[in-house]
């Protein structure tokens, strides 16, 4: 229902002249009940089906036909939302990833994961998951939140490593206690996907249904969501992490946007007082239509931060 509101709206806007659904479903009164949900939805340009079958059989099926004949395969975005953690190998992730304008979704079902590391029946679709044993790095570790954060940073890590550029994660709770659910990892090769998702997934409001995940304690997470500009933390963070570096601007969100709640014109913001306080530098190409320098901050300006401690209240 929300890939068909979207489509429609997107239609309505003026942007495709068509888009296409596809929905797989294996169990059989899971597939009867989507059927009838489908028959009730009807648009122009918006066309919608749906499959019996294994996501991975038909998601290949779907990338094969995509490729074929030589055609230029249109933008396509995919979700993997198995029941528990079978039925999605790394091998079918990385064929629809090798797809250009490609994007996935998957549901990491981390809190199952890390309930069945250690018992044998489960080895076969954590291998299929994970596309070998590198999961069995987390076994050693006996808390709960320390065994789902091994396990995610471990497919995180084969995901950058040949399968998509940018795999951002965000944690989905199971109750008000924030007791990890499961997390939505979103796989891109494009920086601008990469950064809309993350956008998307945060409301402005700051009130977080989605998580982006970190190492920092959920404390010091409300810390940041809750300042204002510019963003004292955020400097301080920049300044620890990308002290005495020389980038662009887009290269600083490309490399750190997916480690915390920041969103690119808080950014802006606290690189922009970090210039005024002189602990940063800004290299602008451009020039007002005045003559006079100009003061804000594009994507391809070159910064320069400076190492600093900067305490905080």
């Amino acid at each position: 229902m929300l890939f068909w509101k979207a489509a429609k709206q997107a239609l309505q806007n003026g942007r495709p002249r068509e888009v296409q659904i596809n929905c797989v479903e294996m169990n059989a009164n899971n597939f009867t009940s989507l059927c009838g949900e489908l028959e009730q939805l009807s648009y122009p340009g918006v066309t919608i089906t749906a499959t019996k079958a294994a996501f991975a059989d038909e998601a290949s099926r779907l990338a094969t036909s995509l490729v074929q004949n030589g055609r230029k395969a249109p933008p396509t975005f995919w979700t993997a939302d198995p029941y528990g953690f079978k039925g999605v190998p790394l091998t079918v992730i990385k064929q629809l990833m090798s797809i250009p304008r490609s994007e996935v979704l998957i549901t990491f079902m981390v809190r199952d994961m890390r309930r069945f590391l250690e018992q044998e029946n489960f080895e076969a679709p954590l291998n299929e998951f994970f596309g070998g044993d590198s999961w069995r790095q987390c076994v050693s570790q006996r808390e709960a939140a320390q065994r789902e954060e091994c396990l995610l940073l471990r497919y995180a890590d084969l995901i950058r490593a040949d399968v998509a550029r940018f795999a951002t994660p965000f944690r989905v709770f199971e109750d008000e206690r924030r007791q990890t659910l499961y997390y939505l990892v979103h796989l891109s090769n494009h920086p601008l996907g990469m950064r809309h998702m993350k956008k998307a997934m945060i409301k402005q409001s700051r009130d977080m249904t989605f998580w982006p995940v970190t190492v920092r304690p959920p404390d010091q997470l409300e810390l940041d969501t809750s300042e204002q500009p510019p963003f004292p933390r955020l400097q301080k963070h920049l300044s620890e992490t990308h002290g005495g570096e020389s980038m662009t601007f887009e290269e600083l969100l490309n490399s750190d946007y997916p480690t915390g709640f920041w969103l690119e014109p808080d950014y802006r913001s606290a690189v922009l007082a970090m210039e005024d306080r002189g602990v940063a530098s800004v290299t602008r190409e451009r020039a007002t239509p005045t003559g006079r320098k100009p003061s804000g901050l594009k994507l391809g300006d070159r910064l320069s931060l400076a190492l600093e401690q900067m305490p905080l209240a």
